[in-house]
C-alpha cells in the first residue's frame, strides 16, 4: 500500500471518501498526481459485510436494536437542531452520513438516477422563493452530460435507456441491463399503467451481471444499510477506489478526522490538521485540498477552518457557508396484500415512475422526484397473510 509522510507534501489531499472524494481520488491518482485521501470512518471490505442486522442495520431504521456501524456515531458526534434563530438549539439524531471508506455509497439502496434538464434553471423558471437561496446552476445538464455517462460506466450502473420518456437526452446507453422485476415492482407498473403513466425499470448502481472483474447481484435483499459482501453495490469502495490505489499514487488514511483545514501567512491553503486513531494530531501538508465531506460536514469543516486572515471560516466572505441546508424530502403511502410479496429478496427498487417529476409551486413541490415502490419491513404486522408495501415520492 501506498504511503506519504505527512509533512512531505503531496499534490492533493482530499478530505473524505465517500461518493465524491472516492471519483476524484481516482481521476486524479490516475492522472499521476500524489493523492492523501483523509476519512474519518473506517476502511471495511467485502469479508467484513454480514447479514447481521444486530451490528449492521442503522439506528433510523432499527430504533430499538440497531448501531451505527456505518454511520457516523451520534453518541460521539452529537448533532443539535432548531427552527429559528430564537429557539435554543437541542440535541439530535438530525444528520445522517456514511462514515466509512465509500461513505453513503456503502450503505445506501442503490436508486442512481440522472437530474432532468429543468433542474438546472429552476429560479429562472419559477423565480425567487423567500426565505431559501434558490438560484440556477452556472452549469447546464448538456454541460454534466458526458460525466453522468463516465460514471455510469466506471462505475457499473444496471438500467435500460430509453424506457423512461421523461429522462434528458444520453449519449451511451447503460453499460448493464436492468435487473430482474420483484413483486412491488409488478403492482407498481400495472396500477401506473392503468393510469395512463409511464413506469420503467430503475436505475440501480448495482450489478446485474459480472462487470469489471466484480460480481453481480446475488439477490441477498440486504442492500439498504448495509455493505455489498459480494462486491455487487457500485459504491466507491467496490469500484473507483481500489482503480486509485492501483495507481501506487493514492493512499486511503482511514480513521483519521479532520479538524482544520491548514493555511499558510498567505492565506493559501497549504495541508489538513487531523487527528488519527490515537488522537494524535497531524498535519498532512499538500499543494490543495478538494473538501469531500457531505452537505454537512463539508461546511461544518469551513466554519471551523478559522483564522486571521478568515475570521468567518474558509470559502465565508459572503456568509452564507452553512445555510440553507437541505435534507432529502419525500412522502409514504402504506398498503398491505392478501397475498405474500416476498419484498425481502433481491434489491430493494425495481420500477420507477417520473410523470411528476418536474416542479409544482402551485402543491409546493420544488426539484425534481420519482415514485418508486419498495417494502418497509418496520411497519410489518404481526400476520403471515399480509405483507406491507409502499410507494416512496422523492
Amino acid at each position: 500500500m501506498t504511503k506519504f509522510e505527512d509533512k512531505r507534501p503531496v499534490d492533493f489531499v482530499i478530505v473524505g471518501a465517500g461518493g465524491a472524494g472516492g471519483v476524484v481520488a481516482k481521476e486524479l491518482s490516475t492522472a499521476g498526481f500524489q493523492v492523501v485521501v483523509v476519512e474519518q470512518g473506517p476502511y471495511f471490505h467485502e469479508e467484513d459485510f454480514t447479514h447481521d442486522e444486530l451490528k449492521f442495520k442503522d439506528i433510523f431504521d432499527s430504533p430499538f436494536i440497531g448501531r451505527e456501524v456505518l454511520t457516523n456515531d451520534h453518541a460521539l458526534q452529537p448533532n443539535t437542531f432548531r427552527k429559528t434563530e430564537s429557539e435554543k438549539a437541542a440535541l439530535a439524531a438530525f444528520v445522517q452520513y456514511g462514515q466509512c471508506v465509500g461513505g453513503g455509497t456503502v450503505q445506501f439502496t442503490g436508486n442512481y438516477w440522472r437530474f432532468h434538464e429543468v433542474d438546472f434553471a429552476e429560479r429562472s423558471r419559477w423565480g425567487p422563493v423567500e426565505g431559501t437561496g434558490l438560484a440556477d446552476w452556472p452549469i447546464t445538464y448538456a454541460d454534466l452530460e458526458p460525466y453522468y455517462t463516465k460514471a455510469e460506466w466506471e462505475l457499473g450502473i444496471s438500467g435500460l435507456a430509453g424506457a423512461n420518456p421523461f429522462d434528458p437526452p444520453r449519449s451511451k446507453p447503460y453499460p448493464l441491463p436492468p435487473l430482474p422485476v420483484k413483486s412491488s415492482g409488478v403492482l407498481l407498473e400495472r396500477g401506473a399503467r392503468k393510469l395512463g403513466w409511464h413506469p420503467y425499470p430503475a436505475p440501480l448502481a448495482i450489478l446485474s451481471q459480472p462487470y469489471q472483474g466484480r460480481s453481480a447481484c446475488a439477490h441477498c435483499g440486504f442492500c439498504e444499510s448495509f455493505g455489498c459482501e459480494w462486491g455487487a453495490k457500485s459504491s466507491t469502495l467496490a469500484s473507483v477506489i481500489p482503480m486509485a490505489e492501483k495507481t501506487g499514487h493514492c493512499e486511503i488514511r482511514p480513521n483519521s478526522y479532520v479538524r482544520k483545514i491548514s493555511t499558510d501567512k498567505n492565506g493559501r491553503v497549504d495541508g489538513v490538521l487531523y487527528f488519527d486513531s490515537q488522537k494524535q494530531e497531524h498535519l498532512q501538508r499538500a499543494k490543495a485540498v478538494v473538501v469531500c465531506a457531505n452537505g454537512a460536514e463539508t461546511p461544518r469543516l469551513l466554519l471551523m477552518s478559522k483564522s486571521n486572515l478568515y475570521p468567518q471560516g474558509l470559502a465565508n466572505s459572503s456568509g452564507l457557508v452553512g445555510k440553507f441546508f437541505m435534507v432529502d424530502l419525500g412522502g409514504l403511502t402504506l398498503g398491505t396484500f392478501e397475498h405474500p410479496l416476498n419484498e425481502f429478496k433481491s434489491v430493494r427498487v425495481t420500477r420507477v415512475v417520473q410523470d411528476f417529476y418536474d416542479s409544482d409551486p402551485k402543491r409546493g413541490s420544488y426539484g425534481g422526484g420519482g415514485i418508486d415502490a419498495r417494502a418497509q419491513g418496520k411497519f410489518q404486522p404481526y400476520s403471515d397473510r399480509f405483507q406491507p408495501y409502499h410507494v416512496s415520492a422523492t
